[in-house]
């Protein structure tokens, strides 16, 4: 039986250069917020404009479907 991790879990255990990326599109990423959620709350946001999943330049006030709250 395979383990199942959450993919906040999954991330914390590959260093940052290992953690796969996606592009933009692939992610559903937008450059504006969404129902008041954006990059700049995401546990994967690094300031001041990178994403530990998704690829290039990435606003704090963007959003994708990757959005993921931190603890």
């Amino acid at each position: 039986m395979a383990l199942r991790l959450p993919r906040r879990a999954l991330l914390a255990t590959l260093p940052a250069a290992a953690a796969p990326r996606l592009a933009p599109d692939a992610a559903d990423y937008q450059d504006h917020p969404r129902g008041g959620l954006s990059c700049a709350g995401c546990t994967f946001f690094r300031r001041p404009r990178s994403c530990q999943v998704v690829m290039g330049d990435v606003s704090p006030n963007g959003w994708c479907k990757l959005f993921d709250l931190p603890d």
